[in-house]
């Protein structure tokens, strides 16, 4: 006879036959000690000893009842398609809504968070806030919020400008260099934790209060900053190449920057003729030899006129031709003069006035002079062209949200947080005004 169960056979633990049809279940497999687990013998309890009563309210099976249970429930489970019956309440809430933080847009599948973009600048954008509110109070917010959507927008352009370079450069690295600067990256954090005696919290400590930033942030920023000179330095910079022959076109085509016409530098004061004394003291000090400049300094009666009195005149042709002043008596009287030489007194209208040519300012600079500086600037205005060229085309390959959304949720945070702005659905972002 062929089994298809260990248990089948032709009789029953209870003595009775039967039938071949009748439906078997699990209650038949199972013994009469049957349980879950591993079973012991039961043994009688001690003498003086007497079982603890169950907790008030909770009933105690035996092992039997147990079993028996656990056995028909596995096979008298039925199941249903359909939504859950919900009868629990639902929780209210203990106080107002609190922000914790947003997520406001992606750059190449990178998220950026509000609060970890708007911590930098909260400072600067309340201290703004606090100017502005001070000159006007009635157009601070307008101002301000102008102010705050150029910063986020400068900020996140200069974001999805490093992330591209950043993913450019990880990406142009061969296997073996990759390897290699990850490698050199673990020792650099290695040694910023042997400065703090080995110990990873403490150097989180010491970065926090130097920086505001921990271990990992330090090294994440350092990362990118590497890989961004990297990339900029063999795929940029290496285009930007200037030849003698550009920079002698610019110091032609600058001349003047470098040989400006010379400029005379004239001081003088006035005494009104109807104090005649006051003349006469000043003639009588200047012919005794006083100087110049410590006269002037007592007509002048302050520091602040002292200055005043000081004027430079720019002049393209011979000194002795140029006209400085309005009046020819003037001009006459200048025309006269060497640096360090004063004329006077020259009656003009109601006052007598003193002249002296302080010093004549020449400055040349010949090709030689202004190589180092001409190339230098040509350099610097050739790479910032290639540079924006070469992001222009890695931005027109990547994927990143909307500028000018990401800029007005920005802002619509920066306005909750700095000036505690409630905003509804109906917030709009300002409009610069037109100029």
């Amino acid at each position: 006879m062929t089994c298809l169960l260990a248990g089948c056979g032709s009789s029953f633990t209870d003595g009775d036959s039967k039938p071949a049809n009748t439906r078997v279940t699990a209650a038949d497999f199972r013994s009469q000690m049957s349980a879950a687990g591993p079973q012991t013998e039961e043994k009688a309890p001690e003498e003086g000893l007497t079982e603890a009563p169950p907790p008030s309210g909770v009933k105690r099976k035996g092992i039997s009842s147990v079993t028996t249970a656990a056995a028909e429930g596995m096979l008298d489970v039925s199941v249903e398609p359909g939504e859950p019956s919900l009868t629990a309440t639902t929780p209210t809430a203990k106080g107002a809504p609190v922000f914790v933080d947003a997520k406001v847009g992606d750059v190449n599948n990178r998220a950026i968070y509000a609060s970890a973009f708007l911590e930098p600048m909260i400072d600067r954008l309340e201290s703004r806030y606090a100017e502005l509110k001070a000159a006007n109070p009635k157009t601070a917010l307008t101002q301000w919020r102008l102010f705050a959507k150029d910063l986020i927008r400068t900020k996140i352009n200069a974001i999805i400008e490093d992330e591209v370079l950043r993913a450019e450069a990880l990406n142009s690295l061969q296997p073996e260099q990759k390897a290699g600067f990850f490698t050199w990256l673990q020792s650099v954090r290695s040694e910023l934790v042997a400065e703090n005696r080995g110990i990873e919290a403490a150097a989180n400590e010491n970065l926090s209060a130097q920086n505001g930033t921990s271990l990992d942030q330090t090294m994440k920023a350092r990362e990118q900053q590497e890989l961004i000179k990297y990339i900029l330095y063999s795929r940029v910079y290496s285009r930007a190449n200037v030849s003698f022959r550009d920079i002698q076109n610019a110091f032609e085509k600058n001349y003047e920057l470098f040989n400006p016409n010379p400029v005379a530098f004239f001081r003088m004061f006035s005494i009104p003729v109807s104090d005649q004394a006051k003349i006469d003291k000043v003639k009588s000090e200047l012919a005794g030899g006083k100087e110049f400049d410590d006269v002037a300094d007592e007509i002048a009666g302050s520091e602040e006129a002292a200055e005043r009195q000081l004027n430079g005149y720019q002049f393209d042709d011979e000194y002795s031709k140029h006209d400085f002043f309005g009046p020819k008596e003037f001009n006459e009287a200048a025309h006269g003069l060497t640096p360090g030489k004063w004329a006077g007194p020259i009656a003009f209208r109601n006052s007598m006035y003193w002249i002296k040519l302080e010093h004549i300012l020449k400055m040349s600079e010949d090709l030689y002079q202004a190589q180092l500086y001409l190339e230098n600037l040509l350099v610097d205005n050739r790479q910032k062209y290639e540079r924006m060229k070469y992001v222009d085309r890695l931005k027109s390959k990547a994927t990143f949200t909307d500028i000018e959304l990401m800029t007005n949720r920005l802002l619509h945070y920066a306005e909750e947080r700095v000036l505690g702005i409630p905003q509804g659905k109906n917030w709009k972002p300002p409009v610069a005004p037109a100029k």
